[in-house]
């Protein structure tokens, strides 16, 4: 049976006009070139070479064996190349978990990754331990909200988000500026809440604190603010960007946890992870890098 690789070799040979210059542009020493067209004239079972006055050319077998493989490197060509379109075009989907906490607040980000990427099929799922998603192969990507990375995941940390306590243009118009947090009515996490983060920013203030409503989610917290419903902690880069929403408490340092994108560590990431991660780092980087205005 004749091998395609020595072929491959044969026709780089006759294509480069000597042994040596094969050798170069394969990128192997001239023995190698020497041994495989041996091999390929022992499995086809004639000379392919014989000797001129100018040196070596192809014999009568030779030229019929380089005419096929010269058709044979094109069609593998061709194959190669719609291979590759396929590939760039096959849909391809990528399970992400993004912690509850974080809400919907990444969906522009997530929605541009998928408007340039469109072969890449996103699959998206609020979790309250995207960390276990990940590790369980639920998901092969996951938005958490951890200080130290867990064992078995590795990715890159994002930053530290923040949180202080903010309310309504509306809400401060009625109430009064400048007042001492706890003369605010507050918007809090229901005991039911499994918000982990929400529940520990709650707990700063004391429980007799007036409360306008109990929620257990970060869009409803979010909302209930927006809506002039009372004080509430969230997120600094998200509610500095809202023109609407103004800061009643000092940034809260205690209150920081580390933004990180994260993988399995024991499984080679693939080509739409990759991509994903290599753009997602940057634009979260910059989303939450907004300054907080001054005191």
């Amino acid at each position: 049976m004749i091998d395609w690789d020595n072929l491959r070799f044969f026709l780089t040979a006759v294509r480069a006009g000597n042994y040596s210059a094969a050798a170069k542009r394969l990128r192997v020493d001239r023995t190698t070139v020497g041994r495989r067209l041996e091999r390929l004239e022992h499995q086809a079972g004639v000379p392919l070479f014989e000797q001129g006055e100018d040196g070596y050319h192809p014999t009568a077998a030779g030229r019929r064996v380089l005419g096929v493989a010269d058709r044979i490197e094109a069609l593998v060509a061709e194959l190669e190349a719609g291979l590759e379109r396929e590939a760039k075009t096959e849909q391809a989907e990528l399970r992400i978990s993004v912690a509850t906490e974080l809400g919907s607040e990444f969906m522009p980000e997530l929605a541009e990754f998928a408007r340039a990427h469109p072969h890449v099929q996103l699959r998206i799922s609020a979790s309250s331990d995207p960390e276990e998603d990940v590790i369980t192969r639920k998901c092969e990507v996951g938005f958490c909200l951890v200080d130290q990375i867990p064992r078995h995941l590795r990715g890159t940390r994002i930053g530290t988000l923040r949180q202080a306590g903010y309310a309504s243009e509306a809400y401060l118009e009625e109430r009064g500026r400048g007042l001492p947090p706890q003369d605010y009515e507050w918007v809090r996490c229901s005991n039911s809440s499994r918000v982990r983060a929400m529940k520990q920013w709650d707990d700063i203030f004391c429980r007799t604190v007036r409360v306008s409503a109990y929620v257990d989610s970060w869009p409803a917290l979010r909302r209930s603010v927006e809506q002039d419903l009372g004080a509430a902690f969230l997120w600094t880069f998200v509610a500095d960007g809202n023109p609407a929403l103004h800061r009643v408490t000092p940034l809260h340092e205690e209150l920081g946890v580390g933004l990180h994108l994260l993988v399995r560590d024991d499984v080679p990431m693939d080509q739409p992870t990759r991509a994903f991660m290599s753009v997602m780092v940057p634009r979260l980087s910059q989303r939450i890098a907004l300054k907080l205005p001054e005191e």
